[in-house]
Parts: C-alpha cells; structure tokens; sequence
C-alpha cells in the first residue's frame, strides 16, 4: 500500500466498519448493516491481499472499483434509498472508493507489464 490511493481505500473500508455506529443507522434495517460490513471486510482484505496473497495492484484497483460501484447501487437493490443517512453514506464512500481506485489504475504506469509478470510469476500461461 505505498500510493496514498490504497490508504484512502482501506480507511473507507474501516469506516463501513464503525460507520452504523457514529451515524447511527444500525436500527433501520439489518440488510444495510450487512452490507457495509460485508463490503468493508472485502474493501480491507483486498486492500492487504497485495501483502497476503501477492494480489497485483491493478487487480485490486479494479476489485475497489467494482465494490465502490455496488455501494453506489446498493442502496436501491437492497431497498434503503429512503433511509437518506445510510444512502448517502452508502453513495459517498461508493463513489470515493470507486473513483480513487481508477485514479489508481490509471496512475499504474504500466499495467499491462505489471499484469503480465503476476500471470508468468504464476504460471497462468502453462
């Protein structure tokens, strides 16, 4: 995690975590807690899956992506849209994840390259 992209990312994770509690929506549905918990844990662990698991870069910028996307259309396919606090926590953090991860992805000055050695370092090509 040495771009600041991935420490944004990964504070937006922990906040899902704790953020029922300071903005206290927890009582509204438990599918919302759910969600944000769920979405969270995910958000971290691909955050430290470059460390664990040797993740490359680009394909947890695009993981964050496609998380911060379903938090953006969460809130109406889980039916809290009209919960406006968890929706808009739901549409914020979404949308900082979602777009910090592609600032990353196109910060990443050679994604091709760096997709390619991770496929050969794991034999993807056999």
């Amino acid at each position: 995690m040495s771009r600041w992209q991935h420490w944004v990312i990964a504070l937006s994770g922990i906040w899902l975590l704790v953020s029922h509690l300071v903005l206290r929506y927890a009582e509204f549905q438990s599918g919302v807690l759910w969600n944000t918990w769920v979405v969270g844990v995910a958000i971290i662990l691909v955050s430290a899956g470059r460390f664990i698991a040797e993740i490359p870069e680009p394909t947890q910028d695009i993981v964050h992506a496609a998380l911060g996307l379903w938090l953006m259309v969460s809130p109406w396919v889980l039916g809290f849209a009209s919960h406006p606090t968890a929706r808009n926590n739901s549409l914020v953090i979404g949308l900082v994840v979602a777009m910090t991860a592609l600032w990353a992805m196109l910060v990443e000055t050679d994604l091709r390259k760096s997709m390619s050695d991770w496929m050969h370092q794991h034999h993807v090509f056999r």
